[in-house]
């Protein structure tokens, strides 16, 4: 193997394993393949990926979009660049794009989705955004941002804040001061959707005279993007979104669609219609269409609501009328690759009939992209198995790698206890009160903090009331703002020296994309398998994969399952230094078909006998030495 070029990677020396995943990169670039790589925390992969990918870039004139879901690794992303740039003494472009929303001056925060989008286009076109202006004068750079964009190419990489800020202090838009950066950097940092939303790529790439064949793709968190893929082409619509549309249609006085609302609202009742005991069915696009196409032809229907939408939108900034036009655009495409649900479901306003169009298959998007970039870099901590990403994303020209944890295997002790279940046939006030008491003694055997992972909050709360701890108890909520999480987070970690219990769910708020350094964290409980509920969309799901793969029940219910579990586990051991328990409390982790899922199955145990060796590990190790 040969070692990386010394000049463009950031730190004095290569971490153990890191080496190979920095040729692994460098050979897959040079050859345009995709590569999959499982890689734990601590490897380095953003140094590694950057490094190498930033130096080809630069000789063969390509450009690196280095695609995250967490802004937190917008800023590690960054910092990288920002030594890289200062060791190699090589200029380096870039720019850091977040959502537009999220640049905006305006004051759009009660904007979603298309929403905003919309709005933007609206006040843009009639000239009514001063922001925008003072960055263009038609449709070309104003002096003013052109002195602005040379200064700011000339400071090197920018974190988002940064660049926003300066655009406040200037009363410029951000936005679009980091597209006319973007069109000269080397390197783009965003999320999934610059490049995966195809409306968002093919404006972005037109704009920035961009080629797929010229981008080198770097995909962090990469187990993320088959569901963010889905949930992107997904889209629904609700009794309560047409009642609201109802109202918005009589406050601007469109009383010529209001009928139609209410026709369709009756068309989503009668469809409502289900067999004892359920709340949802499958519904073909016929159905509606048809009882639709009784009172109004859609496409008249589609353009009249598009009409009253871009009006009402000239005098506030959202529309119900809007997102119903949306949905009936979206609800006439394919049925490959989707599936259509009809269900009842519970709001704080009541029952809500919900009209559901919902994508299976993230590769009816990404197989041609990744087909069309030169190459790239899928990477996460939980990529395994390496293959299922390989199928769910139709990457045909795939290198799959798993790589080792760098960290001291000594300062990790990980255990199975299968004493218990939260399967849905051994679920009981009895079986509640077993695991609870489980977990009360597990707060007192890990030292400091110590965080508990349960399947949902319903299972969270059902065996939390039994949970007794001399501790505090901290108990993460379903809706938490970004403030919220701040102090959440804060008050836990400010608990380290009492010791605090943290109370989550599997795939929420804290299970990802939360760092708990030192002894901020001491151990993790995931408390049971968070298998998707058997809903007809999960039962669909199975079916697909089933039929396209013969891995249905894997690709579709078992493999999520244990990835949210490692995600979880994974808050722990975050660096070299940290020590911590990871423990698994549910039979079906010592089952072969779980447990082989597990990254690192040498030193896992399985025991009924771990008090004492909880007890052992932290009479023998401290983590914060």
């Amino acid at each position: 193997m040969s070692l990386p070029n010394p000049d463009f990677f950031p730190h004095e020396s290569v971490r153990k394993g890191q080496d190979e995943l920095m040729n692994h990169i460098k050979s897959s670039i040079q050859n345009g393949a995709i590569l999959l790589a499982h890689a734990p925390t601590g490897l380095g992969k953003t140094a590694s990926a950057l490094s190498i990918a930033l130096e080809y870039a630069l000789q063969n004139k390509k450009r690196i979009f280095f695609l995250t879901n967490r802004h937190t690794q917008h800023q590690i992303a960054i910092t990288t660049l920002k030594a890289i740039q200062e060791k190699s003494h090589t200029s380096i472009s870039c720019v850091d794009l977040i959502g537009k929303k999220w640049m905006c001056n305006q004051d759009v925060a009660g904007l979603f989705g298309t929403e905003f989008n919309e709005y933007c286009h609206a006040v843009v076109e009639k000239g009514e955004c001063e922001f925008y202006s003072k960055v263009h004068a038609k449709k070309e750079l104003t002096v003013d941002a052109k002195l602005q964009l040379r200064e700011l190419q000339a400071a090197g990489p920018l974190h988002n804040e940064e660049l926003i800020t300066i655009g406040k202090e200037k009363g410029m838009c951000s936005y679009e001061l980091s597209l006319a950066m973007a069109k000269t950097a080397t390197v783009i940092i965003g999320d999934y959707y610059y490049l995966f939303n195809p409306h968002v790529q093919k404006n972005l790439l037109s704009k920035l005279d961009i080629e797929l064949k010229d981008i080198i793709v770097i995909v962090d968190e990469g187990h993320n993007l088959p569901t963010r893929i889905t949930e992107m082409l997904s889209v629904n619509l609700s009794t309560n979104v047409l009642k609201n549309a109802v109202m918005e249609a009589k406050k601007f006085s469109f009383q010529g669609v209001i009928m139609w609302i209410q026709e369709i609202t009756r068309i989503l009742n009668e469809l409502a219609q289900f067999e004892p005991k359920e709340k949802e069915k499958i519904i073909s696009k016929e159905q509606f269409l048809t009882a639709l196409h009784k009172v109004v032809d859609s496409d008249e229907l589609i353009n009249e609501l598009s009409l009253a939408a871009d009006e009402i939108r000239k005098k506030q900034h959202r529309s119900y009328l809007g997102s119903i036009c949306a949905f009936l655009e979206s609800w006439k495409g394919e049925d490959t690759g989707f599936c259509r649900i009809i269900s009842e479901q519970q709001s704080k306003y009541g029952p809500n009939i919900v009209l559901a169009y919902a994508c299976l298959d993230p590769s009816i998007i990404t197989r041609d992209i990744f087909s069309q970039v030169h190459a790239g870099v899928l990477m996460s901590g939980t990529l395994k198995p390496t293959f299922m990403y390989k199928d769910l994303l139709g990457i045909d020209k795939a290198v799959e790698k798993e790589y080792a944890s760098p960290f001291p295997p000594e300062n990790k002790l990980t255990i199975i206890i299968p004493q218990t279940s939260t399967k849905y046939s051994a679920r009981s006030d009895e079986m509640y009160k077993t695991i609870a008491a489980k977990c009360s003694e597990l707060t007192q055997l890990v030292s400091g903090n110590v965080a508990f992972f349960f399947p949902s909050y319903d299972l969270r709360d059902r065996i939390g009331m039994f949970v007794s701890s001399s501790k505090q108890l901290f108990w993460e909520k379903s809706e938490m703002s970004k403030e919220d999480k701040e102090i959440f987070l804060a008050n836990f970690k400010s608990a380290k020296k009492i010791g605090g219990v943290l109370l989550g769910v599997s795939g929420a708020n804290f299970a990802e994309g939360v760092d708990f350094p030192g002894d901020m964290l001491n151990g993790v409980v995931v408390v049971g398998l968070p298998l998707a509920h058997p809903s007809v969309k999960t039962k669909q799901l199975i079916a697909y994969y089933d039929r396209k793969f013969s891995k249905g029940w894997e690709y579709g219910y078992t493999y999520p399952a244990m990835t949210k579990c490692i995600q979880s586990a994974g808050r722990c051991i975050r660096s070299e230094k940290d020590r911590g328990v990871l423990i698994f409390m549910d039979e079906r982790f010592a089952w072969p078909s779980y447990f082989n899922l597990f990254p690192e199955r040498v030193g896992l145990i399985v025991t009924t006998l771990y008090q004492q060796k909880i007890t052992e590990f932290f009479g023998n190790n401290r983590k914060d030495e």
